[in-house]
Parts: C-alpha cells; sequence; structure tokens
C-alpha cells in the first residue's frame, strides 16, 4: 500500500469513527477516483458502503467513475447495500455495458426495474451485449472518442476538440464518411501542426489497427500488447465505428483473468465472490470438480485393492504410498500450468511442433526431477526399513511416477485446448486426480513385480 493511500484510508477510518460526515465528503471531493477505488480494497464492508453512499449523494457523476474502477464483488456488495430505488437510479447512470457486467448478480428486484427503466436502444444494447457474453469487446466498449467527418478541416476538427468535454484524455481523432465508416485516425498532436485550411482526408494516416465487435478481449489484450496502444477503435464487419476500448479496461480485465485463472486451478469458480456470505451456493460451485475428484480417488482405492496381497505381503510398501501421490502431483501441477499458459498466450497454438516441444522440455526435466529423488527418497527408505530392495522399488517407482506425471501435465491442457475447453481446467483437480490413479498403478505394479525379493 502506498503512503498516500495509506494516509487516505486512515484520515476516511477516523472521520468515519467520529461520524465526521462533513470531512468525509470534503476528502472525497477532492481525492482522485482512482485513488478512493484503490482505498476501497483496505476498508471494512461496512464503511465501503458507507463511503459510497456518501459521495453517491453528493457527486453522482463521480461515484459512477469511482464504481467503474471497483473490483467484482465490492461492486455487488455497493448495489447490495443500496435501497432498492436508489439502486436501481444509480446503475440506470452506469453505461450500459457495465450494467450488463453486473446485471446478472445483483438481488432479482434491482434487475427487474432496471431492465423495466432502460429506454428502448439501450434495453437492445443490453440484450446483444449479454447474448454475446462477457468475453466479447462489446461488454468494454466506450462511447468516449472523438470523431469527424473526412470531408472536414483542420479548422473544424481544432473546434470539435474544443467542444470535446468528455472526461477522458484525446490522445486521437477518428475519421470517419458519411455513412459512419472508419477511414482513417489522425493524433492530436499531429493536428495541432498543420494548417487550419488542409483537408483531414488529406493528412489522416489511413493504416489503422482496429479491433472487430465479435473480437474475444482475449484477442482485445493480444493487440494492446503487440502494438503498445493507449486506446484502440472498435467496428463492425461493414467497417462502421462503433466506439472504442481504452488501456485501462484492458489492463482490468487481464486482472479479472488472473482471478479466473486462479479460481479454475483450485477447481473453483469466480462466482464464489459475489456469494460471500452463501455457504450453501459456495458449495455448489465447488462440487462439480470435487465430486469429479473423489470419483477418481475412488478409481485409486480400487487399485490399491487389487494388490491386498502385496501390500499383506509387505505392509511397509505401504509407507510411501502419501509421497508418491504428492511429489508426482506436484510435477503434474507445474507441468500443466506451464503447457496451459503457453496455449492461453497463443505462444503454443500456432504450430503444433512448438507443444511438442515444451512436451518434450518438460519430460526431460521430469526425468531429471525423477532421478534426483529417486535416488534420495530410495536411500532413505533402504536405511529406514533396513532392507535395500525396498529403497530400489521406491527410487524405481518414484521415477516412472514422476516422469509420467510430468507428461501428464503437459499433454491434458492440449487436450482440453483441442475439446475448446479452457486450458487453465487442467492445472486443478483434473490433472492431479489423473496423476494419483497412474502414480500410485506405477507403484504398486513395480512393488508386485519384486514382491518376491521384497520377502528375502
Amino acid at each position: 500500500m502506498s503512503p498516500i493511500i495509506e494516509v487516505l484510508k486512515e484520515t476516511l477510518k477516523r472521520s468515519l469513527q467520529k461520524h465526521d460526515l462533513k470531512t468525509v465528503e470534503k476528502i472525497l471531493s477532492k481525492t482522485h477516483k482512482g485513488d478512493i477505488a484503490e482505498v476501497f480494497k483496505y476498508l471494512s464492508k461496512e464503511e465501503r458502503t458507507k463511503i459510497f453512499n456518501i459521495l453517491y449523494k453528493t457527486n453522482p457523476e463521480k461515484a459512477v467513475e469511482v464504481f467503474k474502477d471497483l473490483d467484482d464483488i465490492v461492486k455487488i456488495e455497493i448495489i447490495r447495500s443500496l435501497h432498492i430505488k436508489d439502486s436501481v437510479d444509480f446503475i440506470l447512470k452506469l453505461p450500459t455495458p457495465e450494467i450488463a457486467s453486473i446485471i446478472e448478480n445483483i438481488p432479482e428486484d434491482v434487475k427487474k426495474a432496471v431492465i423495466e427503466n432502460l429506454k428502448g436502444e439501450e434495453k437492445e444494447e443490453l440484450k446483444h451485449l449479454l447474448s454475446e457474453g462477457e468475453d466479447k469487446v462489446a461488454s468494454i466498449i466506450s462511447d468516449s472518442y472523438l470523431a469527424v467527418l473526412d470531408t472536414s478541416t483542420v479548422e473544424d476538427a481544432i473546434q470539435k476538440v474544443k467542444e470535446y468535454n468528455q472526461d477522458i484524455e484525446l490522445v486521437y481523432i477518428y475519421v470517419v464518411d458519411e455513412k459512419n465508416k472508419l477511414v482513417g485516425v489522425i493524433s492530436l498532436k499531429d493536428l495541432l501542426t498543420y494548417p487550419s485550411n488542409l483537408m483531414i482526408k488529406d493528412i489522416m494516416k489511413r493504416d489503422l489497427i482496429t479491433l472487430n465487435i465479435e473480437d474475444t478481449k482475449e484477442e482485445a489484450i493480444e493487440n494492446f500488447r503487440r502494438y503498445d496502444l493507449y486506446v484502440l477503435p472498435v467496428v463492425d464487419d461493414e467497417g462502421t465505428l462503433l466506439g472504442v476500448v481504452y488501456i485501462e479496461d484492458i489492463l482490468d480485465v487481464m486482472s479479472e483473468k488472473t482471478t479466473e485463472d486462479f479460481f479454475k486451478m483450485a477447481g473453483a469458480k469466480e462466482e464464489e465472490l459475489f456469494y460471500a456470505d452463501k455457504t450453501f451456493k459456495i458449495a455448489k460451485l465447488r462440487l462439480p470438480w470435487l465430486l469429479i475428484a473423489t470419483v477418481g480417488e475412488f478409481i485409486t482405492a480400487v487399485i490399491i485393492s487389487l494388490f491386498d496381497y502385496t501390500i499383506s505381503e509387505f505392509i511397509q510398501v505401504v509407507f510411501f504410498l502419501p509421497m508418491v501421490a504428492a511429489l508426482s502431483g506436484n510435477i503434474s501441477s507445474q507441468a500443466a500450468i506451464i503447457a496451459a499458459r503457453g496455449l492461453r498466450d497463443g505462444r503454443l497454438t500456432e504450430n503444433t511442433i512448438d507443444y511438442l516441444f515444451t512436451v518434450f522440455r518438460e519430460l526431460k526435466v521430469a526425468v531429471f526431477i525423477g532421478i534426483i529423488i529417486g535416488i534420495l527418497v530410495g536411500v532413505v527408505a533402504s536405511l529406514w526399513i533396513s532392507n535395500h530392495i525396498l529403497g530400489i522399488i521406491v527410487a524405481i517407482a518414484l521415477f516412472f511416477s514422476i516422469v509420467f506425471a510430468g507428461l501428464i501435465g503437459s499433454l491434458v491442457p492440449f487436450i482440453m485446448y483441442k475439446l475448446e475447453k479452457d486450458p487453465t481446467l487442467a492445472t486443478g483437480p483434473l490433472s492431479l486426480t489423473l496423476t494419483d490413479i497412474i502414480g500410485i498403478s506405477i507403484y504398486l505394479v513395480v512393488a508386485t513385480f519384486f514382491i518376491h525379493y521384497l520377502k528375502l
């Protein structure tokens, strides 16, 4: 936490404790919206809702801007804290894409009232955004941009700049024809250097980098990363200018994607954030993957039962089962995360050879780790149980379990990708369960093969 945010947090907390609402109002009026949104991360739920209510009553426009920068869980928290009428009035002040991002998680009565009060055009846009889904660029498009006709002069364009009253930094002016089709762009800096009587169409840049309204957020992130731009225009298939996407919205999307990936790696869902106080709902969201893991572990239990002769003949074999499962699981998770990351950012999707190289690399790493850990654990097992044959068995079994775990971890994300599923799903319970089944099977097969030597 930066010193500025620390001071802001303590000042707001003290003012609330003293019920000094005038001071809170004064602080909020002088503080940048970004700092207000940031300090909300370090306040309690009660403090956040009180402060936001004060901000909304004193400066609704600023409240809207702050709200757009908040984490999703805090947004829903605030909506639920407002009276129904206030929450509906507030939501109607938000841009339609922002409404689309929260409407499925707000109380049903508020949702119904919002939809009923939306104007015809806004209602259609909301329906379109919801049908397209949250993963499309349409959900983060902004109408805060300046466009001029290609038949305008430099003087006309500068006059439009002077009349521009949006609260956002103006960097580019987009050029459209009479049908609102994007035909060019000119930076504000360049515009100011040309004689006032020149035509915009004669000085604009025609080689445009654009996003399509049907593009996914992942594709938008890749475009911003590749071209290092502050803003990109959004067009439809006919080239009509529909809006723009700013880098700050892309950064928010990247943060959301990271959170989403962490949840998937844990076999959970990001929706849990919206149900922090609903235990049954959270349990319901987590159950599917845990049930899959349970079925997998039942299979593991059945496999172990098939080797009851080996276990009954030399019970010490069981001592190392948890180690086999744990080490194989860790290796599998590491390989799966590396592979899933490569598939998500596009590095391994264009060329199968690149992916096979990654699999081969993970196998080499697994072989190296398997040799080291196998020898280390084998020696310790030999000394502990006073049976060098058992040490050899443990070493061999661990080696093959680790190698197969690395192979599984690097292949499962690719299989998920080919099935058009998110590769990140393979980094959680799925790969761990498969690794348990195969790792323990290998260990017990090796032990059974050497059983006669163990009894010597």
